[in-house]
This record gives C-alpha cells, sequence and structure tokens, in this order.
C-alpha cells in the first residue's frame, strides 16, 4: 500500500509541474531536463511545462521600441535522464528567424538536424526537438561570441608588438569597451566597428576574419600597416550582447541610428575617437562596420556620392569577386540621407567610403571567414594604390 501512496504522491506532483508558469531567471523542471536562462547572452522569457519532456519557451524583445524581426533566444537544457526534449518556442506576432544551435561545451555549436526543427505556417512558432543525454545543452539562435570570447581574442592580439589594445570607455551596464590600435602613428586611419545590434554573430565572424586578415604576419599586411594605423572595436553593444537583445543596448536605443546624436554612452565614446583623431590631424579614409541579415550583402553608397577614394567600393567589390565564386554576395547602394545611421554619419561627415558589410545569418561559418580574408586582402591592395 505505501508504494502505491508513493507512486500516487509522484504523480501528482509531476501533474501539479505542468502547466506551471516560471518566469524569465528561474529554472523550468519538467520531468527529465530543466531549462535555466542564467549565462551570458541568455533569453528565454516564461516556460511552462506542457509533459515529461516538452515545454513551451516565449520569446520576446526586450522593449516594446524593438521593430526589427531578430527573435533572439538562448537557453541550458539539464538532463536528469537521457531523453529528447522538445522545446516549442513562441514568437507571439514575431518570425522565427534564426536555425537553432546546440553546444555542449559553448565554444563549438552545431545546428539542429533538419529533421528536428518545424516552424508553423505563420512562422509565429518553432518546434525544436532536441536529443539529451547526461550533458548540459546551450541552445541558442546563433553561436554565443560573448564579451569573454572576445576578452581572449583581444588578449592573443595585445600580446603581439604591433597592436595595442585598451578600453575606450565603459557601457550604460558598466562594462568594458575595448579598441585595438595598430600602426598609432599613422595618420592615415582605417576605422573598423561591430556588434552594434547583439544578435549579429555571422557579422562577427566577418570581422574577426577581415580583421585579423589586416594584422596578419605577410607581406602584404605588413606593408599595409607601415602606412596604415588600423582602429577596431568589435563589440560596441556588450550591454546587448550579455542581456540577450534583440537589437537595443541597456537604455533600449538601436546604437546604429544614434550617430550624430551620440546620445548613449556606448556611441558617445566613438564620438570622442573621431573628435579625437581630428584633434590630432588624422585622416579617416576608410570606415566599415560588420553586420549580419539574410544574405551576404554590402550597404555602399550610391554612384552619384563621391567619395575620397572615388569609386573605392565599387571597384574592392570587383576585384574581390572573381576569388569568391562560393561566395555570393550583393552590393546594395544606399542613399546617405538617414544621416545616424553609421555609414551615412561616417560619409557625411568626412566623404570617405562607409560601408556596411554584412554576413548571412545562416552563411557558412567557415566560407565566411575565407571571404573575409579575400575581401581584406582586396582592401589592402586597392589602399594602397591609392
Amino acid at each position: 500500500m505505501r508504494s502505491i501512496a508513493l507512486i500516487l504522491i509522484a504523480c501528482l506532483a509531476g501533474c501539479a509541474s505542468q502547466g506551471t508558469v516560471n518566469p524569465a531567471g528561474t529554472p523550468c523542471v519538467a520531468a527529465n531536463f530543466q531549462v535555466t536562462d542564467q549565462f551570458a547572452g541568455a533569453r528565454r522569457g516564461t516556460c511552462r511545462v506542457l509533459g515529461d519532456n516538452k515545454v513551451v519557451l516565449e520569446i520576446r524583445r526586450e522593449d516594446e521600441d524593438v521593430s526589427n524581426p531578430s527573435a533572439w533566444f538562448a537557453f541550458k537544457l539539464m538532463p536528469s535522464a537521457a531523453t529528447t526534449a522538445e522545446i516549442l518556442l513562441d514568437y507571439g506576432t514575431w518570425p522565427h528567424r534564426y536555425w537553432p544551435k546546440t553546444s555542449s561545451d559553448g565554444i563549438t555549436w552545431t545546428p539542429v538536424a533538419e529533421g528536428n526543427v518545424s516552424v508553423s505556417a505563420d512562422e509565429h512558432r518553432a518546434n525544436l526537438h532536441i536529443d539529451l543525454t547526461d550533458e548540459t545543452l546551450w541552445v541558442s539562435a546563433q553561436e554565443l561570441i560573448t564579451p569573454a570570447i572576445y576578452d581572449v581574442w583581444l588578449h592573443k592580439l595585445g600580446d603581439t608588438s604591433e597592436v595595442s589594445v585598451r578600453e575606450l570607455g565603459r557601457s550604460g551596464a558598466d562594462l568594458p569597451i575595448y579598441v585595438l590600435d595598430a600602426n598609432p602613428d599613422s595618420k592615415e586611419v582605417i576605422l573598423l566597428t561591430g556588434r552594434q545590434h547583439p544578435p549579429e554573430v555571422s557579422g562577427a565572424f566577418g570581422f574577426l576574419g577581415f580583421t585579423e586578415t589586416l594584422l596578419a604576419d605577410t607581406d602584404l599586411a605588413r606593408a599595409f600597416r607601415d602606412r596604415f594605423r588600423i582602429v577596431a572595436v568589435p563589440l560596441l553593444n556588450p550591454d546587448g550582447v550579455v542581456g540577450g537583445n534583440w537589437r537595443h543596448n541597456l537604455a533600449g536605443v538601436d546604437l546604429n541610428r544614434d550617430w550624430g546624436p551620440f546620445a548613449q554612452p556606448e556611441t558617445r565614446l566613438i564620438a570622442e575617437l573621431l573628435d579625437q583623431f581630428d584633434e590630432d590631424g588624422d585622416q579617416l579614409r576608410v570606415f566599415v562596420d560588420f553586420h549580419s541579415t539574410a544574405d551576404n550583402v554590402f550597404y555602399t553608397q550610391l554612384d552619384e556620392d563621391i567619395t575620397d577614394p572615388p569609386n573605392f567600393t565599387r571597384d574592392w567589390l570587383a576585384a574581390s569577386e572573381p576569388r569568391l565564386k562560393d561566395y555570393p554576395f550583393e552590393n546594395k547602394l544606399r542613399s546617405t540621407e538617414n544621416s545616424t545611421v553609421s555609414k551615412n554619419y561616417m560619409y557625411g561627415r568626412y566623404g570617405i567610403p562607409s560601408f556596411t558589410y554584412e554576413v548571412g545569418d545562416e552563411t557558412d561559418r567557415a566560407a565566411a571567414q575565407a571571404a573575409a580574408v579575400v575581401f581584406a586582402e582586396e582592401f589592402m591592395k586597392l589602399l594602397l594604390s591609392k
């Protein structure tokens, strides 16, 4: 009789957990696993248990002013037994964007098999089937490239004699924002920025590959650094990245709509950097801002927008294309009227080639980095000829 009572109590406890809504920041416990979100880059929302191996997660934007459909999610599955977890992602009225990826160590990521992901006809829900062993598993919209990852990368670069790494300033949440600087005595400056928008991880792969090529120990890169100063800010929005935000910084602002006003602590650091260049008599030559979108795209100036050097982006992309047969990309010419977008602001202030380098959300990462090497090499060749 006692065993029957214990079975009944266990059943009642299990049934009671089903349907319980667990707010973000608290563990969500199903019979065979729990879902947690206490790590940098996490975004889980409320979690409701629907069965022993099934939960629904409410994925929502960070604030009401977000209008870009970049529905980011990231959480951990902590199994108590080998099982297949069924995770329903509920985006509300927002569309599914990112193909889910898993990792057992937070470093190496694998896309979930196609047969284990189904998206509703209206794209507002995605159903994932995740096989679990006895290991904790991260599940994320994209790879988690958080401040800790950048710190390792910057430390490695800072160990070389040719590159200095320093703190540019602090974010709204008092996180450090770093800048790397090569050949600071040169008056000709190349400025690179990345991760204004937190989910745009594929663009980070482009940034890393491009920057590493400019800093490489090759004849071309050494000649380039002999003439040009390279200043790069890899992570401008650390607060948004840590918070798992879709678009904004901690204050609910799209940083790539705050160039000119420079109202946010992060963009004010850029304003101070530019003012210092001007005060020192430095000449900005090219500005590159790295992002992600659906496909591999470059947003550049219109043909009638005269740049110095003239026709630089057109000639640069034309030189790169023959070497990139397996990396399709498009050059989209855009008006410079919206002056608060970084590339438009930089063109308006300096008249230089200023472009947004976009990598497709699901572009193969190795291909994205290999393409970045080609783009960087042709970039250096062309600029050295000017």
